[in-house]
């Protein structure tokens, strides 16, 4: 049976591509929160839910473990879309953008001086988030009871 929970959108996003090695998030079943727990690089203390209050939640099952995704789905979406560029001259930028350490910034550099271009990446991006999100909640049994926002 799935259980119905209202989401945020947003923040589960956040939580499916932060790619930090301190930090581990979890939807919250009963708030469709998204608690982030992680140590503090400064003092090494613990931010988010405490020890207690995570091990409660995973015990009651109402905390649901967010894994992020691999680095390179999101360089296959750049790749799409870098092939799908009917401007030779910018497919070729975008070819040799995508390349190597970097990439998802350059990437974003070349296409900050074509707004039409950019706006369609980001259409693009966002359906393929999209789908993420219900594939990760179809995989844990999440039916949403909010609506996903309405992106540009």
């Amino acid at each position: 049976m799935k259980r119905r929970v209202p989401i945020n959108w947003d923040d589960l996003e956040m939580a499916l591509t932060m790619h930090m090695d301190e930090s581990t998030a979890y939807l919250d079943l009963r708030t469709g929160q998204v608690e982030i727990v992680g140590v503090s690089s400064f003092e090494d203390e613990r931010e988010g839910l405490s020890e207690e209050e995570m091990d409660a939640g995973l015990a009651g099952k109402y905390l649901v473990a967010i894994e992020p995704l691999p680095s390179y789905v999101e360089y296959r979406w750049m790749a799409e879309f870098t092939d799908s560029v009917s401007d030779p001259q910018l497919g070729e930028l975008l070819q040799v953008a995508i390349q190597g350490r970097g990439a998802f910034g350059r990437f974003k550099r070349v296409l900050s001086d074509r707004p039409a271009e950019r706006e369609r990446w980001f259409t693009l991006r966002n359906q393929r988030m999209l789908e993420v999100m219900q594939d990760w909640f179809a995989d844990h049994d999440i039916e949403p009871t909010t609506e996903p926002p309405a992106r540009q």
